[in-house]
């Protein structure tokens, strides 16, 4: 593969070298493999590949016909057959400075950038560095300088609050420090990438020996061996699998480490570790690995900066962005104070995306306007950003001018420049080529612009990544409109179904959560048609025996057999999932109510279809009856697309009979009344996923569909939630396996219960454990074949696949299991938790006490991810330490998700404050109706000091005279 990679750039036309996306088509690969291939070939992309022959034509070009325009030069390079735009050549002919003087403008960057950073200024030139980063900073820079060779550092943060940035001003200092070498390198690897694949992970991380796996025919380096001597950068640590936590260790302990496919610890390397993670340390890193990493830098997000600071970034990224499009911009006042307003859970690198995609839109309307100066205004906002001004802005004085003008090559502020982000300046010229393209065919300009607008409305979209923030919140508004418990059925259901077919896995998720939740109302008034249905069904397809299989975790979660129709109806959506039943026109749909009722309720239908379909209707007070039929009646005309149109209305908006509709507007027309959300998201669905026609689907809809009921019986306690850990001969492995689960589902852990046996006898003990448990999934080395509950491999496990199944399973999406009276003291017993008690704990620091309490709570779902933070700012406040020989640490009760305290006694009293020893520690996790508890442990740690001052107890016995009568 690799040699004819080789041979296929060379035989390749250097004025148009191929795309990595190219190439994959000629080699039948992905075009991820390809880029690969060519990093480890060392050869460039095809931009970098062009350029020399390029810049060569383009310096004779240019040395006889100096005036030359750039739409002539462009026509130039074509003939001569470059397949170049004006945009690029105009970028290119702006370097002509460094053209003329033999200077090549990648390496004028290059150099322009290692001048900047030559001065004592790496961490001074980052935005923030003397307020809100300033301690991180001063973190880093410690252990950047620490003798002999710095110390491993986890940069700790959010998504986008700038971790990769600050681990390459690290390598900046270590070099102007004489900490590193001048050419000392830095190896740059997201865990992330690889995270599927834990084997090819390992390879590209420590590298591999000749048949280590089938196709490795010769030895390969790793990353570490390219990092010797460096800094090895380890993007999305936490993604890391156990394997190659416990490499890194003995990296990091020893300098030793091995390559994929050998036995010993037997090569050697010297390098810096930088780990950056989103997720809590405690709860995503082993434990040995965390303790051979000292130094934690946490960085704070955006809503912890000033708004100074804020601005300066703002600016900075405008004057990116003029950089990138070569015009001048202005922006005005209100986009300033959006900006810097609204609420951005994406940190820096949203309000970067956010600012681009504004960009975006203020070009295309420079362009097609013939404007100078790109005008950025209000209406260009992104809509999350445009929200912010309906609200109450925050006084910003700060912003004296109307319009800010930012100009190419002049910088507003003095900050430091980036490379040039290769996608967005290909963004920009797709725009001004798109436009052109289109009116050379003579379009106009609103029907260009609104073509455009939609097609750089989707680039966006796709350039967004997976979308991650966007799907959760889908899964909220799902949890809330069908409930937590149908949705954890249906992510079962789809578990057993991804084991057979392939299909579009959120659609069908989405589509059967809202069926389901049908089924279940219907089976509520008995309206479920009777297993013997004279209907004919196709029952020989694999699509409806997995459907079967399915159906028995419907039985086995709500004790529902369902019949051959419903699971016909499986098997249709499993084999249609990602795409439409038929080719005939839909049905259309119109929702009108008065006010912005309808309009909510058809935007939830949107986000969780991701399709904008129905058409919603806002109806006034003072409008009068025609009016409102005129307003309903264009409308239908627009939703019609030859099948017909269901109207949705509230009752106050039936101005016509039914047939008055179509005789009216001449549309067949059907109308339902009362209309609700799940109405609204229940017709949209079987529009979309079904092939009836107007009249069956309005008959099929329950009367009932969209009232809310109360849900299906359940048992008067309700049953925990459990995990079955198997193995194929006994429990030990079985163990083992529970304790790995508890450690990489972190926090989710506290909410079940980990059962264990033996597969020999694994069944019996399932029944028995049914009766007390909700019995999630099973997880071993072999499928027992339980019917209704999902298997999850080790395999799975290990490959993170099965593990998100399990947090997916795990995540209370409404906060229902939270739920407590609110109004209710808690007293002492409440408090104490047999899992949070800790005898004669092995810890001989504050510092060890601290993090095995705070790991504890967290792991068992009492606190949130920040308490440990918390807990040391509060010790930093003052004393925590009580009647002679107890310490109470705490932090504040925002962190608390449900109240307790983590009680530990330790062997020997450890110093906790200057002079204060301490022998007995409880850690409050605790909110405003603990009072009653608080004073109860107060006054029995005094009694207790005040009784036994001459005689110090033991561990056990200060347990039970605290504890006495708790249980």
């Amino acid at each position: 593969m690799r040699e004819r990679l080789k041979q296929i750039i060379a035989e390749e036309d250097k004025r148009n070298p191929l795309t990595d996306e190219q190439i994959a088509r000629k080699l039948n690969i992905r075009r991820d493999e390809v880029t690969v291939l060519r990093h480890e070939l060392g050869i460039d992309d095809s931009r970098k590949r062009r350029m020399p022959v390029l810049q060569k034509e383009m310096e004779a070009l240019l040395s006889r016909y100096p005036d030359i325009s750039n739409r002539e030069l462009t026509n130039q390079l074509k003939q001569k057959g470059f397949e170049v735009s004006r945009f690029t050549v105009l970028n290119m002919r702006k370097e002509w400075g460094a053209l003329s003087t033999g200077v090549h403008p990648e390496k004028g960057r290059f150099r322009r950038k290692q001048q900047a950073a030559g001065a004592a200024a790496t961490f001074s030139a980052i935005i923030g560095a003397k307020g809100s980063l300033k301690a991180a900073i001063q973190q880093v820079q410690a252990a950047v300088l620490y003798p002999p060779n710095g110390l491993h550092t986890l940069l700790f943060g959010a998504t986008g609050v700038g971790k990769s940035r600050l681990a390459e001003a690290m390598y900046q200092y270590a070099i102007e420090q004489g900490v590193l070498k001048k050419n000392a390198p830095f190896v740059l690897f997201n865990c992330a990438d690889y995270a599927k694949n834990p084997q090819l992970l390992m390879s590209q991380l420590f590298g591999y020996v000749k048949g280590a796996f089938t196709g490795a025919d010769q030895e390969k380096e790793g990353l570490v061996d390219k990092a010797n001597g460096g800094i090895l950068f380890l993007d999305e640590i936490h993604r890391l699998p156990p394997e190659g936590q416990e490499n890194l260790f003995y990296l990091i302990d020893k300098g030793v480490y091995r390559r994929l496919g050998e036995v010993d610890f037997q090569r050697r390397a010297a390098l810096l570790i930088l780990g950056a993670t989103t997720e809590s340390p405690e709860s995503s890193l082993l434990l040995t690995l965390r303790r051979r990493i000292p130094m934690t830098v946490e960085l704070p997000s955006l809503a912890e900066w000033s708004v100074k600071e804020r601005l300066a970034l703002i600016f900075h990224f405008f004057n990116e962005e003029v950089d990138r499009i070569g015009k001048k911009a202005a922006v005005e006042k209100e986009v300033m104070e959006a900006l810097l307003s609204y609420d951005c859970p994406g940190n820096a690198g949203q309000l970067h995306s956010d600012i681009r995609v504004l960009m975006a839109r203020a070009f295309l309307n420079s362009i097609s306007g013939e404007e100078e100066i790109v005008q950025v205004r209000q209406l260009d906002l992104p809509p999350q950003v445009a929200a912010s001004m309906a609200g109450s802005r925050a006084d910003l004085p700060m912003l004296k001018k109307e319009r800010y003008l930012f100009v190419p090559g002049q910088q507003s502020l003095p900050v430091e420049t980036e490379e040039p982000d290769e996608g967005i300046t290909k963004l920009y010229e797709w725009i001004r080529e798109r436009y052109e393209n289109l009116r050379a065919q003579g379009q106009n300009k609103d029907l260009i612009n609104l073509i455009v607008s939609r097609e750089l409305k989707s680039r966006l979209d796709e350039s967004a990544g997976d979308g991650k923030e966007r799907v959760e919140e889908r899964l909220l508004q799902l949890s809330k409109l069908v409930g937590e418990r149908v949705v954890q059925t249906v992510e079962q259901m789809l578990w057993i179904a991804e084991k057979h077919l392939v299909f579009d896995y959120h659609r069908l998720l989405y589509v059967l959560a809202i069926h389901l939740k049908g089924v279940l109302d219907r089976f509520r008034a008995s309206a479920l048609p009777a297993a013997d249905d004279d209907e004919a069904v196709e029952t020989d397809s694999l699509a409806f025996h997995v459907a079967r299989e399915m159906s028995k975790v419907v039985h086995t979660m709500w004790g529902i057999e369902l019949p051959d129709r419903e699971l016909s109806f499986l098997a249709m959506y499993l084999s249609q999932s990602d795409r439409r039943v038929s080719a005939k026109p839909m049905i259309g749909v119109v929702v009108a109510s008065y006010g912005q009722v309808a309009k909510s309720m058809v935007e939830v239908a949107h986000r969780l279809f991701e399709k904008r379909y129905a058409i919603a209707v806002e109806l006034y007070w003072d409008d009068d009856i025609q009016q409102a039929v005129e307003r309903i009646g264009q409308a239908i005309r627009q939703a019609d697309q030859g099948s017909g149109v269901i109207l949705l209305a509230d009752m106050g908006t039936l101005f016509l009979k039914e047939a008055e509709w179509q005789d009216t507007f001449g549309v067949p027309t059907r109308v339902i009344a009362p209309v609700t959300t799940s109405l609204v998201v229940e017709v949209l669905r079987k529009c979309m996923y079904s092939e009836l026609t107007l009249r069956q689907l309005a008959d099929d809809l329950s009367p009932g569909i969209g009232v809310p009921q109360p849900a299906l019986s359940e048992p008067e306690t309700k049953k925990e939630k459990a995990i079955v850990s198997v193995c194929l001969t006994g429990d030990g492995a079985a163990r083992r396996l529970s304790s790995l689960l508890q450690e990489r589902l972190g926090p989710r852990a506290g909410q079940i219960h980990f059962l264990n046996g033996s597969s020999l006898s694994i069944r019996k003990k399932v029944m028995t454990w049914q009766q007390q448990y909700e019995i999630l999934a099973v997880v071993g080395t072999v499928n027992p074949m339980l019917e209704g509950v999902p298997f999850v491999s080790m395999e799975e496990i290990l490959d993170e696949r099965g593990l998100g199944f399990l947090k997916r399973l795990l995540t209370v999406r409404d906060g229902a299991e939270w739920r407590v009276d609110s109004t209710k003291p808690v007293y002492l017993h409440d408090l104490v938790k047999p899992e949070l008690l800790f005898e004669s704990l092995a810890a001989t620091s504050k510092q060890e006490v601290i993090e095995q309490l705070t790991h504890a709570l967290l792991a068992n779902g009492y606190v949130k991810e920040q308490f440990a933070a918390k807990v040391w700012e509060r010790e930093a406040l003052g004393h925590t330490h009580i009647a002679g020989y107890a310490a109470i640490p705490h932090a504040e009760s925002t962190q608390t998700i449900r109240p307790a305290v983590a009680i530990a006694t330790l062997p020997a009293p450890i110093e906790w404050e200057p002079g204060v020893m301490i022998r007995c520690v409880f850690m409050l996790a605790v909110n405003e109706r603990c009072q009653p508890a608080i004073e109860e442990l107060f006054e029995r740690i005094t009694a207790l000091s005040v009784t036994d001052a001459q005689d110090p107890l033991s561990p056990a016995d200060v347990l039970a005279r605290i504890l006495q009568h708790q249980y």
